[in-house]
């Protein structure tokens, strides 16, 4: 059932159950033909009128089923009621008819703010609330190593590590193992370079997940000289295996090499490594060597056996720690096991960004609670009469007051109403802002179900309460009996100014405190973007090459063809330097290796680590990486000639504080000992607010890889070479795909997209809040300034220059503004200092940022003012006094 024909439905439950059987589908059909029909914004007043129409008609409707069932009976105290409220409600739509503009204003800002707060709880309920999407979640766990030395307790594991936990824990049922890869689909239209996951047999199994078609891995699959099996997910086997439901034991091409597709998985499926579409079975180890214990790169998962708990689990694996450290003390030496619910390992991370989310878009519904209870205070000044009339024939002031809290929630409901339309719309425009670099287990399920439904509709009648009760009170103690004697006059006694500038002092506070948050959001994706990467990012285009191992099988066939590619790529007009790596700063690839510093005993409490990186002679070039000392490599680096190596800035200072490394050796657990000859910049690799690691740069040749990103330093525009670069890949090989090319500008935005997301959505409702504050401040001002009418009039007869009214008017407004920014900048700032590590480089109470907020608000107030002020400045004494 599609949205609309769904929210209709909820418009047509107001009809009592015969009356919905008897014209039910008829009403449908005739609203859904009108709908068809009708384009741009009249679609709003369509909605508005069905509602209003369906919602008048169930209620007379039930009016007559009630009185029929009543008449000539006595009435309980239940039917009163419903006939009270049926009564009122009716009332109220006619009210609304007659009034099109305030309540259509009203509507509209209920319908905005509860549109942003459904579409962030919808998030919130599928990426936390909800249990992740496997079976019994609740016993899954991630096993990482832990280093209590260096306070670290989630790095990935070694191969070794990983078979000797399986071998050894007791609490676990089952223990699996997963790193991603790439591999090249060849034979299945274009060729496509797509994320692999290589797992241990036991992956599926250990989350609870079974195949919509074909079977999971048998643990056999998983030794050495094991056919090659593949389990694809579903979007690969819709997209390019045609959905082919004969697809098991058909045979696919990956990256030169026949895998056979023995399952499919179910569409609802979801990994924890992103982007993954495929998965084999793997030792985690090259043919014929055994599983390394130094080279960390998995990722474990496990499941509880039944009954064990976590802190079972973890005393269990520190036994486990225990014995491979007495079994291996070089390579296990202060390293341990430690185990986290897999629940929390996720959401953990995305409690306090959602949360902010959260109370942002619970700003902007209070700031439109106050709007609608400034409609309403406003309606009521103008109504005194009516309530005058309705109290002297026998209504008591409760009855009164529950007229108006119908209302509101007549409001409340119809503007929820819209607001789950626009939550549609906005969950869809939503979704692309999630960053693609961050798993979010749960992403498919954000939409508008059943919870998040009742969640939109108790926030409907929440706030209805929540602004309607102002004016009901404000109703409840007001002397009606004057009305009737002041001739039913709008005088400024007839309403409690006190209360209407309450409310506005506080909606600027809370346009303030939403503004701080998102001023201080951007100041600090700013001054990041402002962090120096240590390499230059324009003008430059990247493209990753995977060279198959099976068609590429020896180490000098695949240098000569990296070559090959390099020489190509320098050749094209337009370009002036080429170079590779096997690993790009911010991209996310990585590895670690111990390293060995000659003259430098090794202790456990002060590892000597580096990450390892292999480039061409020409990359620190095309990357703009200045050289500190010593030289660059050069084509003379071959595989046969000595072995050197390139530190970066860190690393030095780190391992070498006293003296330069230019000619000291290092040595990796697996090699011989090497030069270095020279030292670089240090480079951002791990993100812009991250820290710098010790880096060791070799060259390809001596530390060899078949997988390289190429980068193009060109004096044109990146994406202009693209289509050359393209061409130049398939003269060399026709089956290497060419999908993973971007400019290098693209790759360091992918590492902020994150913060980028975030403040995107905190300035988009910073701009709401600000808006509604506007409409809010003109609204009052307006209303307060016509119930002021005579007295300006006086004034002006009485000699007041006009320019003087007007500055009187404005000075006004400046004081709400300021106390409500005194308010709103010192709450704005002590809420975002708790959230202080979400930003960087920029403290909550940051100067500029508060001095920005402070103008933009107290502008923008005197802007609402203004135009009431010269409405007042104009007014003629005369017209004013008779009036």
């Amino acid at each position: 059932m599609r949205l609309p024909d769904l929210l209709y439905r909820l418009f047509l439950l107001a009809l009592p159950p015969a009356a919905r059987k008897a014209y039910g589908a008829e009403m449908r059909a005739s609203f859904h033909e009108q709908r068809r029909r009708t384009r741009g914004l009249a679609v709003l007043r369509l909605w508005y009128l069905a509602a209003a129409d369906a919602i008048s008609t169930g209620i007379s409707e039930r009016a007559a089923a009630e009185a029929a069932l009543y008449e000539g009976a006595p009435h309980s105290r239940r039917g009163s009621v419903m006939r009270s409220f049926l009564s009122d409600s009716r009332y109220a739509l006619r009210l609304f008819t007659r009034q099109p503009g305030p309540t259509l204003l009203a509507i509209v800002t209920l319908a905005v703010a509860i549109s942003g707060n459904t579409a962030i709880f919808s998030a919130i309920d599928a990426l936390v609330l909800r249990p992740l999407p496997y079976r019994d979640p609740a016993s899954l766990v991630m096993v990482t190593e832990k280093r209590p030395a260096e306070g670290v307790l989630d790095n990935s594991v070694s191969p070794a590590d990983f078979f000797d936990w399986a071998r050894l824990n007791s609490t676990f049922e089952s223990i699996a193992a997963v790193t991603t890869t790439s591999v090249d689909l060849i034979g299945r239209g274009e060729p496509v370079r797509l994320v692999a996951g290589a797992v241990s047999p036991l992956y599926f199994q250990t989350l609870g997940v079974r195949p919509a078609l074909g079977r999971l891995f048998r643990q056999d699959e998983g030794n050495a000289g094991a056919p090659r099996v593949v389990i694809v997910d579903h979007q690969l086997w819709t997209t390019r295996l045609n959905s082919d439901p004969h697809v098991v034991g058909t045979t696919i091409s990956l990256s030169g090499v026949g895998f056979e597709v023995v399952g499919v998985l179910p569409p609802d499926f979801e990994s924890q490594e992103s982007d993954i579409r495929l998965w084999s079975p793997s030792t985690f180890a090259s043919a014929g060597e055994a599983p390394s214990r130094v080279s960390h790169f998995l990722d474990v998962y496990a499941r509880l056996k039944p009954g064990v708990t976590l802190e079972q689990a973890r005393a269990d694996m520190d036994r486990v720690g225990r014995q491979l450290e007495a079994a291996y003390p070089d390579a296990n030496r202060g390293h341990g096991a430690w185990v986290t619910l897999l629940d929390e390992h996720y959401k953990q991370p995305l409690r306090g960004s959602l949360l902010l989310l959260m109370a942002a878009v619970g700003f902007v519904m209070l700031i439109a609670c106050v709007n609608v209870a400034n409609i309403l205070l406003a309606r009521a000044a103008g109504r005194r009469r009516e309530m005058a009339v309705r109290a002297a024939v026998g209504a008591g002031r409760a009855r009164l007051a529950r007229q108006m809290l119908t209302e509101a929630m007549l409001l409340g409901l119809v503007g929820g109403g819209f607001g789950v339309v626009l939550a549609s719309w906005m969950i869809g425009a939503l979704r692309p802002l999630a960053p693609a670099d961050v798993p979010l287990v749960g992403l498919s399920r954000i939409g508008l179900d059943w919870r998040v439904l009742l969640f939109t509709a108790g926030l409907s009648l929440g706030t209805a309460l929540l602004f309607g009760l102002v004016p009901a009170l404000h109703l409840a103690g007001q002397d009606l009996s004057g009305s009737l004697k002041e001739g039913g006059g709008r005088s400024a006694a007839g309403v409690r100014q006190r209360v209407r500038i309450a409310l506005v002092v506080g909606e600027i506070a809370l346009a303030s405190l939403l503004l701080v948050a998102a001023g201080l959001s951007i100041r600090s994706l700013q001054t990041l973007l402002h962090e120096a990467p240590g390499f230059r990012t324009d003008g430059a285009l990247t493209t990753d090459i995977v060279l198959s191992s099976r068609k590429y099988s020896s180490v000098s066939t695949q240098i000569a063809t990296f070559d090959e590619l390099e020489q190509r790529f320098r050749a094209l007009p337009g370009v002036r330097f080429v170079g590779a790596t096997s690993d790009l700063p911010l991209s996310g690839r990585d590895g670690r290796r111990g390293v060995g510093i000659e003259g430098r005993a090794p202790t456990p409490d002060v590892p000597t680590r580096a990450h390892p990186r292999s480039v061409t002679p020409g990359y620190f070039q095309a990357m703009g990486i200045s050289l500190v000392a010593g030289r660059s490599f050069t084509a003379a680096d071959r595989a046969d000639a000595p072995r050197v190596a390139i530190v970066n800035e860190t690393m030095a200072r780190r391992y070498w504080p006293s003296t330069s490394p230019i000619g000291r050796r290092i040595k990796l657990s697996d090699s011989d000992w090497i030069d270095v000859v020279g030292i670089i910049h240090d480079v951002r690799h791990w993100g812009l607010a991250a820290p710098v690691n010790p880096e060791v740069y070799f060259p390809l040749p001596q530390y060899p890889g078949g997988y390289l990103t190429f980068v193009i330093a060109t004096d044109a525009d990146p994406a202009s070479i693209a289509g050359a670069v393209r061409e130049q890949v398939r003269a060399v090989d026709p089956d290497l795909p060419t999908s993973e090319m971007q400019p290098l500008r693209d790759v360091v935005a992918a590492s902020v997209a994150s913060r980028h997301s975030a403040m995107t959505l905190l300035a988009m409702f910073g701009g709401v809040a600000l808006l509604l504050a506007i409409a809010g401040i003109y609204g009052v001002m307006s209303h307060l300034i016509a119930l002021r009418t005579s007295e300006i009039g006086v004034r002006i007869a009485l000699g007041a220059d006009r320019s003087s009214v007007m500055a009187l008017v404005l000075k006004e407004g400046a004081a709400q503004a300021a106390a409500g920014l005194a308010i709103g900048l010192t709450s704005g700032s002590i809420i975002m200092h708790i959230f202080q590590s979400s930003l960087y480089g920029v403290t909550a109470f940051d100067p500029l940022t508060l001095t920005s907020v402070a103008a933009v608000l107290l502008a923008a107030a005197l802007l609402a003012c203004a135009v009431p002020a010269r409405r007042a400045m104009r007014v003629d004494p005369l017209t004013a006094l008779r009036t």
